[in-house]
Order: structure tokens, then C-alpha cells, then sequence
């Protein structure tokens, strides 16, 4: 039986959930899909996102979360690219897109429920359903409960942003039984799902790739799993005590966020049934990390992974505790190299490129595009473009990334949509962007731009204008002025002298 779910002020219970479970299956074969049909999910932490996705599995079609944070030509491209026959969406979500969804893809309609409603603050009219599409309660409730065996699904398929931006399709592909149990497991052994019972929470949004995965695996192995619609620190804390709570899943900036709670608020609260705490995505400052282990015990675990290839690394809080700032070790049917720019192998301890061969490699392509993952291969070394080295005990530290993506809050984010922006504002000549530490995201964005002779530069006006087009995530926060910007022979702005530079205090704010 599954696990039961909690959201808000509605329960709902495992047999009641398998049951549905078994209807959005029937439902899904009834509208002509099975294996190797995609369906589409673009909604918050909601109970239909679950119930779509394991009733997919069941009948071997190919559940896709989409980000929710996207853009609608974003969302549009994925569409296409992934050839959805059905997408799945909340009612104020599909307003945003429904001018993109293709002819040839069917939509269900979701209500969007009254805690996600007071957690964005949206209003009622924008949350109706627009009549315009199936309702997904209604075909719910007419469809057929589902007695055919389980089947296969051929593949699996994620998409994460590109280096440029777009949307990339990660198509997996099936395995023996025996690999996808060893996949199963390695998983549930770096996300601490194999310390029983499981009554968790999910804190990060289900669109990300690591939390699905591990929402899925807590609703069939676990016993309760309480959604969050948003992330809230104090809140968070009362869901611990009130449904005594065991598992999590965060990223750094939880973390933060949850310290930065006054004394008084952090010891009202009952968390010692907490038992295993996980976390990735972004790296985690040493003394964050420090502070929750002296705060909740050695629950604190974190991995490293890429959505790719799976875990990387993993480490338990007495691993990060006698190897301090470490991402952990690989698991059994991994290996990492450390390399030079020339492809060697770099003395133990040594910084270089990190490549990983993994047993999951030779199972993974970009999909509609299997020539990019030539890009991250060596023979049969896969890199993701990480700086790092590894010890004498075999543990991984991760000191910077090759490529400029930036990880803020968990988010993946692209210098080069700032710098485009800025390059539209009247007061920019050339601008460059690049992340910078930060106690609370882990990592945020700065930006150093050349004006225009004789412009007029109000740094806060500009950053409120860069807010506006990109969200505050995407926008620098720290802005930045240079009278010339310094340069490669090649003519490119020295992204990474820059960087430097300001990490070494010698680049000053435009004002004060």
C-alpha cells in the first residue's frame, strides 16, 4: 500500500491513493496512451502530480514534470520536443501556457488547491477552471478502474536547462531488473530512504528531478509524506513535531533559512525524531552545514548528482564530520578521476576537472539530440564540467564549476540571460555576470558592467529593472561598475579575472 499524503488540511490515504492510482490508469489507456506516450505534469506539490506519475509507470507511458517557473515558449518547446500526448496542469498555470499547447496534446485541468492558493498569494478568479479543458477530477471519477498488469515504461525522460538555456531533454533508458534494482537502491542508500520507517516531508518543488524521485519512492516505501507547498522555515518545524517526522529532503538554502530563525523559535519546536536529513544541488557552506549538525544530530546526509547519470557521491554526517566540506564517496559502481587540462591524471589532492564513469552512463542520451552527450564524454568518462579533488580516502570535494551555470537556491541559472538583458538597458555598453558565494542560496549573481559615456547610473533603479524581466533569483545582487572592462587577447571579457577580483575585494560598487 502507498503512503499517505498530507497537504494543507487535506489527507489523503494510501488505499484511497491506489485506488485513484488504478482510475488515472484506466483513464490514461481509455485516451489511447501507453508505453512510451508522454504525459505532461505542469503543477505545484500537489496529489494529482503523484497519482499521474505512478499510474504512467503502470502502464508504461512517460510521466514529464515540467518546471512551473518556465517560460511559456519554454514550456511550449518542451511540448514539442517531447511530443506530449497529454498535459496535466493546475488551473492558473494552464492560463500561462494554454496559447503554446499543441494541437495534437490533450489537456486535464486540475483545481488548484486552497494551501497552494495562500502560499503564492493567488487570487480565486485566476485559480478557476477555465472550462476549456477536461477536468481532472471528473475524468478521474468516470474512468475506469485499471486491472491490467504493470508495464514497462521503455524510458524515462527529464529535462534540465542547457548551457545556453534551452530546455534539454535527459532520456534514460530501460535496464535489466537487476541494474534498475541496483539503481533503486543506490538512490534510496544517498537519500537515507533505507532507514525505516519513513514519515517525511518535501520541502523543493516536484519538478526538480531529485525531489520527484524521491517523493515517488517515499509514497511506495514510506508511510506518510507531507507536501509543503512552499518552503517556510518555522512552518517546516511544526510539520516536524506535529506529524513526528523522520526524512527530508533540502538544499542549502533551507538550511539558512531555518538558522536564521530566532533562538527562542528553533527550541520551541520538537525535532529529535528526525532521522535522516538529505541534501544536494548546491554546494553547502561549511558552517551551515556545522551549525544543523550541532543543531539536529548526524542526520545531515548530502550527494552529489547530475540528472544524467544519477548519484555521483554521497556522505553521511560522520564522513563530513572527519572529511569537513566533502561531497562524499562514490557507491559501488562508480569511479572518479581527477584530470589536467591535457586529459591526465592530476597527484592525489590535486584540483583538475572531475570525470565520472558510471555503470548508468551507456543507459543515458539527450533526447531528439544524442550527439550532446558527446560533449561530456572522454572514451568512457563522463564530466559535467566541475571543478574538484579527491583525497587519499577516496572522498570528492567540489571547488568550482567549468561552465558559468550558476546554482541559487537550487535553481539552475544562466549568466548569459542577465548579461543579454542588461545589454538592452540604455545606461550598459558591456556587462558580464558570473555566481558569487552566498550564505543563503549557496550561490547568487553578480554583475560588473561598462556604461555608456556620460550615462547616468542608478544602480537600484537598474536592478529593479533587471528584477522585473528576469525574477529577483536571475538578477545580480550585487551590481557592479567598471569604466573598462578587462579582456582577453581572444577579445572576450576575462570572465574569471573578474571573479576573482571581486572575491579579493579589489572591484568596488558603482554607489554605496
Amino acid at each position: 500500500m502507498y503512503a499517505t499524503l498530507i497537504s494543507g488540511d487535506r489527507t489523503l490515504d494510501g488505499g484511497t491513493l491506489e485506488q485513484r492510482v488504478l482510475r488515472v490508469a484506466g483513464g490514461l489507456m481509455s485516451l489511447g496512451l501507453g508505453p512510451g506516450d508522454v504525459v505532461s505534469i505542469l503543477m505545484r506539490n500537489d496529489f494529482p502530480l503523484l497519482e499521474v506519475t505512478l499510474a504512467a509507470d503502470r502502464t508504461g507511458a512517460v510521466a514529464v514534470p515540467l518546471n512551473w517557473h518556465a517560460s511559456a515558449e519554454e514550456i511550449g518547446f518542451i511540448l514539442q520536443d517531447s511530443q506530449a500526448r497529454l498535459l496535466v496542469v493546475h488551473a492558473d498555470l494552464l492560463k500561462k501556457v494554454a496559447s503554446v499547447v499543441p494541437a495534437n496534446c490533450k489537456v486535464l485541468e486540475a483545481v488548484t488547491p486552497p494551501e497552494i492558493q495562500i502560499a503564492y498569494r493567488l487570487t480565486e478568479e485566476s485559480c478557476s477552471l477555465a472550462g476549456n479543458a477536461m477536468n481532472y477530477e471528473n475524468w478521474v471519477q468516470a474512468s475506469e478502474v485499471s486491472t491490467a498488469a504493470p508495464v514497462s515504461t521503455p524510458f524515462r525522460l527529464l529535462y534540465t536547462s542547457g548551457t545556453t538555456g534551452r530546455p534539454k531533454g535527459v532520456r534514460r533508458l530501460s535496464s535489466s531488473p537487476e541494474m534498475t534494482a541496483r539503481f533503486g537502491q543506490r538512490v534510496r542508500l544517498a537519500h537515507g530512504q533505507e532507514i525505516r520507517p519513513i514519515r517525511a516531508v518535501m520541502t523543493g518543488p516536484l519538478y526538480h528531478s531529485a525531489p520527484n524521485v524521491y517523493a515517488l519512492n517515499c509514497v511506495r516505501f514510506g508511510d506518510l509524506l507531507v507536501l509543503q507547498p512552499k518552503f517556510d522555515a518555522q512552518r517546516l518545524l511544526d510539520l516536524v513535531e506535529r506529524y513526528r517526522l523522520s526524512h527530508m529532503h533540502m538544499v542549502p538554502t533551507m538550511f539558512s533559512r531555518l538558522l536564521d530563525l530566532p533562538e527562542e523559535q528553533k527550541a520551541a519546536f520538537d525535532t529529535s525524531t528526525l532521522k535522516a536529513v538529505v541534501h544536494g544541488a548546491a554546494m553547502c557552506p561549511r558552517d551551515v552545514k556545522q551549525a544543523m549538525i550541532d543543531w539536529w544530530g548526524p542526520v545531515i546526509m548530502e550527494y552529489y548528482a547530475a540528472t544524467e547519470i544519477g548519484i555521483i557521491t554521497a556522505s553521511t554526517s560522520q564522513q563530513w564530520l572527519a572529511h569537513p566540506g566533502t561531497v562524499g564517496s562514490p557507491p559501488e559502481g562508480v569511479q572518479i578521476a581527477i584530470v589536467d587540462d591535457q586529459g591526465l591524471p592530476v597527484p592525489t589532492g590535486d584540483i583538475g576537472e572531475v570525470f565520472i564513469q558510471s555503470d548508468m552512463a551507456d543507459l543515458v542520451i539527450y533526447h531528439n539530440r544524442p550527439e550532446a552527450m558527446a560533449e561530456l564524454r572522454r572514451g568512457d568518462w563522463l564530466t559535467m564540467g566541475d571543478i574538484g579533488h579527491v583525497d587519499a580516502d577516496g572522498f570528492l570535494w567540489i571547488s568550482d564549476r567549468k561552465k558559468d551555470m550558476v546554482i541559487s537556491g537550487g535553481v539552475n541559472i544562466f549568466p548569459a540571460e542577465l548579461e543579454e538583458a542588461a545589454l538592452q538597458l540604455p545606461q550598459v555598453r558591456d556587462c558580464v555576470a558570473f555566481g558569487i558565494p552566498d550564505r543563503d542560496l549557496g550561490e547568487a549573481l553578480a554583475m560588473v558592467f561598462e556604461p555608456h559615456a556620460g550615462a547616468q547610473i542608478e544602480p537600484d533603479e537598474m536592478r529593479e529593472a533587471l528584477r522585473a524581466k528576469l525574477g529577483r533569483l536571475r538578477a545580480p545582487k550585487v551590481l557592479l561598475s567598471m569604466p573598462l572592462l578587462p579582456r582577453e587577447d581572444s577579445g572576450k571579457i576575462a570572465r574569471r579575472k573578474l571573479k576573482q577580483q571581486y572575491l579579493d575585494s579589489l572591484i568596488h560598487p558603482a554607489t554605496k
